[in-house]
């Protein structure tokens, strides 16, 4: 009986190791699996270069995209890298690319004269401002510099993927059909039991990432018309690399080709309407044709252009602790600000929910808005609630407490104490 007992006490000691093993295996996996994100992911994010020639920031991404759902022109998608010449930063050196599909949906590619090979991307350059077509096909892997907070970093288009083939396997079928016939294995609960997998490692092309920028602008909420894009994530085609100290790209990228979030800023033009003239292309071209005008208008009409709208929500404002409020107040971070700035033009729509936000929000703190031109501002909670102005959060903004639409939201006006 004694036996028994301290075996059964042995067994339970063993059962409850091997559970909290499994619980930790579990956790980790939620935690770390392959959908999910760690919370010390690296991240990075590339926003514009700085042109010396022009004395203008580019954003580092410029995207358009002319859907021809009205049937008009072609269907154009087309991608600039604003990037350094060199490590000097003495100019801006553009990588163009450009898929274009004729009326009937067919692409049309380019035919390299030499070799007589075809690809469905078109390459263009352009530096100091000066345009012109190649068709050197930038490598996979090929450094591009750009600036991340003032630091030169080096970018490259190295992502991999990966694909599988399963087949049937004679020879492991035969292999594990005697076993389960003269054991209690259960040869048919495992597919893998008679098939083999290979896996094939792959690289990321350009035209890849061509249709990707394809599907994120038409996913995108905003809709046609021009627009800037914030926080894209290309983490699985682009790396960035840190240089060291003679200015050479470090062999492995930040994040070691693992969990890295690639983020980039991208102005975007987005048409429902098909590319009918080259006015309407970032390069001037379409299908390297420079003198593509199907649509019978003048050279001086420049109807494809649309305001640029910048979209704003609670989300992209910084909150600040205020002890003896005991709440937060909201400001727009100099990074937006910075990005509102360095494109002319451009209409800025804010939309802030207080209810998506689980802290006491208590308003604006002082210069919130830091004297951004404001077309249009909205506030708005799921409950009835004040919010506080504090002094100058609408300075320069073009707009007053009036212009301001609330719903369920009662504005104060910090100097006076009292509601607007």
């Amino acid at each position: 009986m004694k036996i028994a007992i301290r075996i059964g006490n042995i067994a339970l000691v063993f059962v409850t190791i091997v559970m909290s093993f499994m619980t930790a295996l579990l956790l980790y996996f939620n935690t770390f699996g392959r959908n999910k994100v760690p919370h010390s992911i690296v991240s990075t994010y590339a926003t514009t270069v700085y042109d010396p020639v022009t004395d203008k920031d580019l954003p580092v991404l410029e995207a358009n995209y002319y859907s021809n759902k009205n049937h008009t022109g072609y269907e154009v998608v087309e991608l600039r890298i604003n990037c350094y010449s060199g490590v000097s930063k003495q100019g801006v050196y553009a990588r163009g690319y450009q898929m274009v599909w004729d009326k009937d949906g067919k692409p049309v590619p380019y035919t390299d004269l030499t070799t007589e090979e075809k690809s469905n991307l078109w390459y263009y350059d352009s530096y100091a401002n000066q345009s012109f077509e190649t068709g050197h096909e930038y490598g996979w892997g090929d450094k591009m510099y750009i600036d991340i907070d003032g630091k030169t970093y080096a970018m490259a288009m190295d992502g991999k993927y990966q694909t599988s083939t399963t087949n049937f396997s004679l020879s492991k079928s035969a292999g594990n059909f005697f076993k389960a016939v003269f054991t209690d294995w259960g040869m048919f609960s495992e597919s893998s039991n008679w098939n083999t997998t290979t896996y094939y490692d792959h690289n990321y092309t350009y035209e890849d990432l061509l249709l990707k920028i394809r599907q994120i602008i038409k996913s995108c909420s905003n809709g046609t018309g021009d627009g800037v894009m914030s926080l894209i994530d290309l983490g699985d085609f682009m790396h960035i690399y840190e240089l060291d100290d003679k200015g050479n790209p470090c062999n492995e990228p930040i994040g070691n080709m693992g969990l890295i979030n690639s983020y980039f800023t991208m102005s975007t033009h987005y048409d429902n309407r098909g590319m009918a003239w080259t006015k309407q292309s970032l390069f001037g071209s379409v299908a390297g044709d420079s003198q593509f005008n199907i649509t019978g208008l003048l050279d001086s009409v420049d109807y494809w252009k649309a305001a640029t709208t910048f979209k704003i929500n609670e989300q992209n404002f910084t909150a600040r602790y205020s002890a003896a409020d005991n709440g937060f107040y909201y400001i727009l971070p100099t990074e937006y600000i910075n990005q509102i700035k360095n494109y002319n033009g451009i209409e800025v729509d804010i939309v802030f929910n207080i209810s998506n936000l689980d802290v006491n929000v208590l308003g604006f703190d002082y210069y919130a808005l830091n004297g951004i031109k404001v077309k249009s501002l909205t506030i708005t909670s799921n409950t009835q609630r004040d919010f506080r102005l504090m002094v100058g959060s609408l300075k320069d903004t073009g707009l007053t407490s009036a212009d301001i639409q609330t719903t369920n939201v009662k504005l104060v006006n910090t100097n006076s104490g009292v509601a607007i």
